[in-house]
């Protein structure tokens, strides 16, 4: 069989597709994620709704205040790179088309999760050459994932930074190919692609992204970045780098000092220790081991990608075998995955946070080590199987995802079901109509739980001001509020116009550490004079307390962050 020549040169196909059966491949593997999202009418939480806000915010500036929309540009989230939605902004009019706001935010999730499976399978057409199998078993693998499947459903920038770690992985196989200039081009596009992602994303692609650049030193000078602008892929990468770099550049000379402290704060220290806990690095390794096989490999994976794995090893050294004869570039791809991989899970066990949704960035990684084994089975029957089995994965988490009735074994927390009942949104959306009515005001949602909390009801009265005009904001009591005094503080320093909270009997007991003086002040407010209940009927609890006279006609100016729960 003859091998194959691939003509792409970008981690995006280009040209006139050679397969065009894998765009249908893929499309088929994403299907149930686009039903999932259509039939989910979930209120979304704290850090989706920021970005959701954000994203929303822009697209009203942008057709309203070139000024404004270029101000929230270079200060918008702050403390989190904003590439997720500076690209989720121009989705929003598909979302009012459609009538479902979410959804058009999450279709560039999906088309990112497309890039993603796209690459790794024109990886594996590179490891495999000649094979088609190999490529689809990657391909499939991926897909059949709990944590892929899990974060094609939810608005963070966790895609990005994984379509970021396999555009670098896909340079590794082809810089032998490639020219100095065009190594120099991908390597910087990759790098701003992924800062604008996630602040931590070099991290991930450390080590390859050094055997890039050392590839990149040892090439001889053929040709000039003249000779690179006459080709037109190379061409927009030029043309995006400048215009991504320079925005990327602004950002982060404005928030870079905020940016730092988050990634202090959400890796170790109080905060992280809200969401981990403190152990030794080896019981901590154990700890993401387990959550890696978990996010990849479970329920059904792991046991036949060790054995095929042995097989394949054992072929390797056995006597008289005939190996493959693959180019540098491709016998040393394995091994960068793994060295990466160790080095991220040392990483992730010095700090205190635990979070599978951080190691989602390792997919591209475990699905190249998947097919490297593919790619060394003797039978194409042994790589069929494995396809079937991916398949047979793929079926599973799927269906977990989309039946309320269907279970998993070691079911990924990120595996969430879609939420049919309709009752949380349609309520929240008409707290904000009631209590958006002072333009620039600041009300306060005195309960932080995942669908009743500041960041939901700022990220709904953003939706809310496309169609009417008003922007009202929305903060908490507190990141985390313990001291009543503080919280009854903050409720008369912003001379709120409105107080959003729940009912006793549909709050937490005992309270997270969320929500410590959640119920001190809904007892407060219930006591004052200050404050009167406004007729609201909620079968999910929500009382909406009105300020009954207001002692200044002070005006607050909004900022363009909101408060966020979580630092």
């Amino acid at each position: 069989m003859k091998k194959r020549s691939s003509t792409v040169s970008i981690p995006f196909p280009e040209g006139t597709p050679r397969d065009p059966w894998v765009y249908v491949l893929i499309t088929v593997l994403l299907i149930p994620s686009v039903v999932w999202i259509a039939l989910d009418h979930a209120v979304w939480p704290w850090d989706q709704a920021w970005y959701g806000e954000v994203s929303v915010d822009l697209w009203f500036l942008l057709g309203h205040s070139l000024r404004q929309w270029c101000g929230l540009m270079a200060t918008g989230l702050s403390m989190k790179p904003p590439g997720v939605v500076w690209i989720g902004q121009f989705f929003v009019p598909i979302g009012q088309f459609f009538g479902s706001i979410e959804a058009g935010l999450l279709l560039p999730l999906l088309l990112t999760q497309f890039g993603l499976l796209l690459i790794i399978f024109k990886t594996g057409q590179k490891m495999a050459p000649g094979s088609g199998l190999v490529p689809v078993a990657g391909t499939v693998f991926a897909a059949g994932g709990q944590l892929f499947v899990g974060l094609s459903h939810q608005f963070f920038p966790e895609p990005m930074q994984a379509l970021s770690v396999a555009w670098v992985f896909f340079m590794v196989v082809k810089c032998a190919q490639w020219p100095r200039p065009r190594i120099a081009l991908h390597l910087t596009g990759v790098l701003i692609f992924g800062a604008l992602a996630k602040a931590t994303t070099p991290l991930y692609f450390l080590v390859p992204g050094i055997y890039a650049a050392f590839e990149f030193l040892r090439k001889p000078k053929t040709s000039s970045f003249a000779d690179e602008w006459k080709y037109l892929p190379s061409r927009l990468l030029i043309l995006g780098c400048g215009l991504a770099g320079i925005a990327g550049a602004v950002w982060y000379a404005q928030n870079l000092r905020y940016v730092w402290q988050h990634v202090r704060e959400a890796s170790s220290g109080a905060i992280a220790l809200q969401y981990g806990f403190r152990a030794s690095v080896i019981r901590k390794l154990i700890v993401w081991t387990d959550l890696l096989h978990q996010s990849f490999l479970a329920p059904y994976l792991l046991w036949a990608f060790g054995i095929a794995a042995l097989m394949a090893l054992a072929l390797r050294l056995w006597p008289g075998t005939v190996r493959l004869k693959l180019p540098p570039e491709i016998q040393v791809l394995p091994g960068l995955c793994l060295i990466q991989i160790v080095f991220l899970l040392l990483v992730f066990a010095t700090n205190d946070t635990i979070d599978s949704r951080y190691m989602f960035a390792l997919l591209p990684m475990v699905a190249i080590l998947f097919m490297s084994v593919c790619a060394h089975l003797p039978s194409r029957g042994v790589a069929a199987i494995l396809i079937a089995l991916g398949s047979v994965q793929w079926v599973a988490v799927n269906y977990a995802s989309l039946r309320a009735d269907s279970t998993i074994a070691n079911r990924s927390p990120w595996l969430l079901r879609f939420d049919s009942d309709r009752s949380r949104f349609d309520e929240l959306t008409r707290v904000i109509q009631i209590t958006s009515t002072i333009p620039g005001r600041y009300n306060i949602v005195g309960i932080e739980m995942p669908w009743m909390n500041s960041n939901s009801a700022a990220f709904f009265a953003a939706k809310n001001r496309l169609a009417t005009g008003v922007r009202c904001y929305y903060t908490s009591l507190g990141y985390a509020q313990r001291d009543l005094g503080a919280a009854l503080k903050r409720i008369e320093e912003f001379q709120t116009p409105y107080v959003i909270t729940l009912d006793g009997p549909h709050q937490s007991v005992p309270p997270d550490f969320l929500n410590l003086m959640s119920l001190p002040v809904l007892q407060e407010l219930k006591r004052s004079s200050r404050f009167q209940t406004v007729a609201f009927k909620s079968q999910n609890g929500i009382l909406i307390f009105e300020r009954a006279a207001d002692p200044t006609h002070a005006q607050h100016q909004p900022v363009a962050m909101p408060n966020h729960p979580h630092v």
